[in-house]
């Protein structure tokens, strides 16, 4: 009898076990599919190995990759449209034609959460980061982000995001 529920726990832990862990992250939420969203999303951010030297490189990048319908809601209940923010980070290019290397938006933490057909939905913690007056590079502010991705014609793409701003303690 010993030996029968060893075997029934045995199956469980190899058969059902991963498949109820799996079900409990979302129908179509696989590893592969995260780290490609993963990759998606630093490449979205001009950020890790997807950074560019000159800040112009970075908007003409986005302006091409982002569909035509993004947005982008802020902490501060903005919600900006891809041309808005294309107009607006040209304009931050030309004042600051190049990046310094880990300035920008560093994003950590990606999970992806749900996947419904081919719109994908997932989190982060970016980190933004600067170069203050004395030449370091420091945090000018961090939020909790939701990223929704589209699948065109078999790529995914950056559709919307929206930032919730995170407090440092006081």
């Amino acid at each position: 009898m010993r030996s029968a529920w060893a075997l029934a726990l045995a199956l469980f832990t190899v058969f059902l076990w991963p498949a109820a862990a799996q079900e409990s992250k979302g129908k179509g939420v696989t590893p592969e599919l995260e780290k490609t969203l993963s990759d998606v999303n630093q490449q979205w951010l001009c950020a890790g190995p997807y950074q560019k030297p000159k800040s112009k490189d970075c908007v003409a990048f986005r302006a091409q990759y982002w569909v035509d319908q993004f947005f982008e809601i802020y902490p501060n209940g903005l919600i900006q449209t891809k041309a808005q923010m294309v107009e607006s980070q040209s304009k931050n290019a030309d004042a600051h034609p190049d990046a310094a290397p880990g300035t920008g938006p560093n994003p950590q933490e990606f999970q992806l959460r749900a996947v419904y057909g081919n719109v994908a939905l997932a989190t982060d913690h970016t980190i933004f980061k600067a170069v203050d007056a004395n030449g370091q590079l420091s945090v000018t502010g961090e939020a909790r982000v939701l990223r929704i991705f589209v699948k065109e014609n078999g790529k995914w793409r950056p559709a919307a995001a929206a930032l919730v701003g995170i407090e440092k303690p006081k």
